[in-house]
């Protein structure tokens, strides 16, 4: 994004105004105020009953439809996810080859492919939607606010020449992507106002007092705080990964999981007071669940990880025959460092 298009989008989300243009009509939309929202609230509540009443099928209902109809299937509720999962793991990837341009970039071709077939199969799920309660009843608030919330020459517009839904579609198109508002946020000339907003008592948007923030703006007071939290972190990245999006979010998954693991130690050592158990090798804890069993795991490091995966295929090659904890192979290296070190301590050498 060039700086007089930083420009351009930072004066119009700081202004919540948005424009619409057609011929020689220029339409003026506001955020709503407080007391509009309220009222659209309620818009909604009377639809979602008036629908309800009408058996129109909820959003669950539709899903359920689908199936039926061999539209949907769990084929591709699993694939879904197993897509976030990949672009999650590319995003850990990407962020480990920040040092190696090549192979980053490499990494962030299978992101965008995976970003891709994930929004076709988000889109393709939410296909019906407009036609279930909830769809029906958020179309009816927000075509009201758009209502009264258009003006034309300072009074509110009577949408002659242009139709209500087509000046809501116009307005959808302003809403900018995430990408988009983390650039404005980390740059000029927003990072200045950011910045110096306690020092100047600059507002940072404009009639905020008496109209609710839109999306753009909820979005980039967001983002702003965050790369603020960021240069605060201990583990704060380079620069180079804060400028990456793709590295950036792989940096926040590397640290989630690390608070994760380090709470989870935190709950394994508080659980076991005894200095037995803790000066153990090893210690066996019951799973109560399977989210349990994967928690549990996770507390292994990569030594304890193998053993496991050792013990397992010697029990598998026993094809269901008892096993001694001898005839695991973590156990005879254990029993031979023993007989070694006995030998050194006896000999000398």
């Amino acid at each position: 994004m060039k700086q007089h298009e930083r420009e351009y989008f930072v004066s119009q989300i700081r202004a919540g105004i948005v424009y619409v243009v057609e011929d020689e009509i220029t339409l003026k939309i506001l955020n709503p105020t407080i007391e509009q929202q309220l009222e659209s609230s309620l818009i909604f509540d009377r639809s979602y009953s008036e629908a309800y009443r009408d058996e129109v099928m909820s959003q669950d209902d539709m899903m359920d439809w689908m199936r039926e109809q061999g539209v949907w299937s769990k084929k591709e509720d699993d694939r879904i996810e197993g897509l976030k999962k990949d672009i999650e793991r590319c995003q850990i990837e990407i962020y480990n080859a920040r040092n190696n341009r090549e192979k980053a970039e490499h990494i962030r071709r299978y992101i965008r492919a995976g970003e891709e077939q994930l929004v076709g199969l988000l889109s393709q799920q939410l296909e019906y939607y407009n036609n279930t309660i909830e769809g029906i009843a958020n179309t009816e608030k927000a075509q009201w606010l758009i209502e009264h919330c258009t003006f034309l020459d300072g009074q509110p517009y009577d949408f002659a020449e242009m139709s209500i839904s087509y000046v809501y579609s116009s307005h959808r198109e302003t809403l900018l992507q995430g990408g988009e508002i983390r650039e404005l946020a980390r740059n000029e000339p927003w990072k200045s106002l950011w910045m110096t907003r306690n020092d100047t008592g600059c507002d940072l948007f404009l009639d905020a007092k008496h109209r609710i923030l839109n999306d753009n703006q909820k979005n980039l007071i967001v983002w702003s705080q965050m790369y603020d939290n960021i240069q605060e972190s201990m583990d704060c990245p380079s620069n180079d990964v804060i400028n990456d999006d793709d590295m950036l979010d792989g940096w926040f998954i590397v640290q989630s999981k690390k608070r994760d693991q380090e709470r989870i130690e935190s709950e394994f050592e508080n659980s076991t007071k005894s200095d037995k158990i803790k000066n153990s090798d090893e210690v066996f804890v019951m799973a109560g669940s399977q989210a349990d069993v994967g928690r549990i795991e996770s507390m292994n490091d990569i030594g304890g990880r193998m053993t496991i995966k050792q013990r397992e295929a010697t029990m598998q090659r026993k094809q269901g025959k008892s096993v001694t904890q001898n005839e695991f192979t973590d156990e005879k290296i254990k029993l031979q460092n023993q007989r070694n070190q006995q030998y050194k301590s006896t000999f000398g050498g």
